[in-house]
């Protein structure tokens, strides 16, 4: 019987492994979501399926000849393997077909056929003493048996810093792979892993002393930047899937950073300078509760322990230090009496309202945690050169905003109430899987400059404006972003949003000489009009044969509008 087995072991290892450059990808789709591959990648890439000879396929990949790297590998996870920890391979295969050689099959790298296959991938010598690992998109921990041994092919490799590849990438691997252990139990999980090329670093580099007949230089070119975007399809309850994607610079001390899919979308649209980037069809629920939930345990588990880094200017640095310096020592008091850090103020610099909005936001869908304007605004920040007392290089509309961060607490939301761009309003899950209209957690600040008083922030409250408790009497508060635009065609000033305000029709300041205009709820949108009213789908905002701007309306009516 010991005869026997091994004897089946070692003609199972000789089974050749086919590689199939293909014209599209119909014989290999099932590693794609909806069976639809990523759209707003290299057009001129070739494609690949990874098979077995008499066997099924194993995974995808997009292969770049000019940059002998892959564009992307697509692949689904293997739940069955035992033992899912990364195994190395001395043995790495490279793909005939992408050369013109003539055979069906992965081979080994030869002296007889490097020559012939350099011209359109890498080779193993490319990465030699180069201090770039030959990194697995499809990565061979996610795979076991025979699907692992196919993921050690150079037309799934690229040049990955070492460090970066050992340990931080390695650490979001360890983590994603036991998500999805415990959460993909019932359905199918596929993922996809990318690169973007750099414009002009390639390996392997010609070093001072380095005989320039050794070898080929410059051949390969280095990533910028590695990511993975994961999409779980449950196969008995579309609630319980979820999507995510994660994104790095490959460099050693890289910050990687959880997206949602559409957020990863847009970054690797310009990153790849594209029109439009889209891994999954329907962005693979990213609305989900249970997508929410992923994010935020990834957030926390992994991201903020590995990459939360402050950079301290010396001078608050040195305060620290010289606060806490006389507790460096044993003699010092008992941990109970040692100072405590209880404010920390941290100064960020934004392009723009819109900017900064989205980044509070995802700040509040990835940690929980909400930024609550916690001072007066007092109009645009002035320059003091002039005064010669100090001077600050801003620009001239520049805006100072204070905030504080704040566990986000929401009534009757189980998750973050977050502003949805096609419902154009703030919503949350309530805890039984629907969606409800919210009043997010933004602002303690009243139109007048008063405070809200401690338990009351700013909200709707039931009303259709926002408001909140001042002592014993109450005010308005502003509206939270998206900004507003009056119907002249001024931005709504950023403590005075576009808002009722107690009155039949909105309204807001568009500047700090206190001119007013009504106003549409959301700036440059064409489907955006006055008195909260939207356009209808097939009626954006146009002229339509008059001299202002109007829609047909989606309550039946018509109303004027800021933006065409």
């Amino acid at each position: 019987m010991i005869i026997l087995a091994l004897f089946i072991f070692t003609v199972l290892a000789e089974v050749p492994v086919w590689a199939k450059v293909v014209t599209d990808f119909e014989e290999c789709k099932e590693f794609f979501y909806k069976d639809t591959e990523p759209q707003g990648m290299d057009q001129n890439a070739r494609k690949i399926c990874q098979k077995y000879e008499y066997g099924g396929n194993f995974y995808a990949s997009l292969y770049s000849t000019y940059h002998r790297i892959p564009v992307y590998s697509a692949y689904k996870f293997d739940p069955s393997c035992r033992n899912q920890e990364a195994r190395k391979s001395g043995n790495w295969f490279i793909e005939p077909q992408l050369s013109n050689l003539g055979e069906d099959t992965m081979q080994p790298e030869t002296n007889n056929n490097r020559d012939r296959v350099k011209s359109n991938q890498a080779v193993n010598d490319d990465y030699s003493n180069t201090g770039y690992d030959r990194g697995h998109l499809n990565t061979n921990s996610f795979q076991c048996d025979d699907g692992r041994k196919a993921t050690f092919t150079l037309t799934n490799s690229a040049p990955m810093d070492a460090c970066f590849n050992r340990v931080p990438w390695k650490q979001w691997e360890q983590h994603v792979r036991d998500i999805l252990k415990d959460n993909a139990v019932s359905g199918t999980a596929y993922l996809v892993t990318g690169t973007v090329p750099s414009l002009d670093y390639r390996i392997p580099r010609q070093g001072e002393f380095d005989d320039p007949s050794a070898r080929e230089f410059n051949r390969v070119t280095v990533p910028t930047h590695v990511w993975t975007a994961v999409c779980y399809k449950d196969d008995n309850d579309d609630e319980r899937s979820f999507s995510f994607g994660y994104i790095g610079l490959n460099q050693p001390d890289s910050r990687i950073n959880i997206k949602t899919v559409p957020q990863l979308n847009n970054q690797l649209s310009k990153l790849y300078r594209a029109p439009e980037v889209n891994i999954f069809k329907d962005d693979c629920f990213s609305t989900n509760q249970e997508t929410q939930k992923i994010i935020k345990h990834l957030y926390r588990t992994i991201q903020l322990p590995i990459s939360d880094r402050l950079i301290m200017s010396d001078d608050i640095l040195n305060t620290f230090h010289a606060a806490t310096s006389r507790f460096d020592d044993d003699e010092g008091p008992p941990p109970s009496k040692r100072p405590k850090v209880t404010e920390v103020i941290i100064s960020e610099n934004f392009d723009s309202l819109g900017t900064w909005f989205k980044a509070t936001e995802r700040m509040k869908y990835v940690s929980g945690s909400a930024c609550v304007q916690s001072q007066p605004f007092t109009g645009p920040v002035k320059s003091l050169s002039s005064t010669g007392i100090q001077k600050r290089d801003i620009a001239d509309n520049s805006q100072e905003l204070v905030c504080s961060l704040v566990k986000e607490e929401v009534s009757a939301c189980t998750t973050s109430c977050l502003y949805k761009e096609e419902a154009r309003d703030y919503y949350c899950y309530d805890g039984t899987s629907r969606e409800r209209l919210c009043s997010p957690e933004y602002s303690i600040i009243t139109v007048s400059g008063s405070k809200c008083n401690s338990d009351h922030t700013c909200g709707t409250y039931g009303y259709d404006y926002y408001w909140c408790w001042v002592d014993s009497s109450w005010d308005y508060c502003s509206p939270p972003l998206p900004i507003g635009k009056g119907y002249g065609g001024n931005y709504c000033r950023s403590n005075h949003n576009c808002g009722f305000y107690g009155e039949t029709y909105t309204w807001c300041y568009t500047d700090y000489n206190d001119n007013w205009d009504q106003c549409c709820r959301i700036a440059d949108d064409r489907f955006s009009a006055l008195n909260g009213k939207t356009c209808k789908p097939d009626c954006p905002c146009g002229h339509y044969s008059e001299s202002y701007l109007w829609c047909y309306t989606t309550d039946g009516s018509w109303e004027y509008c800021c933006t065409w």
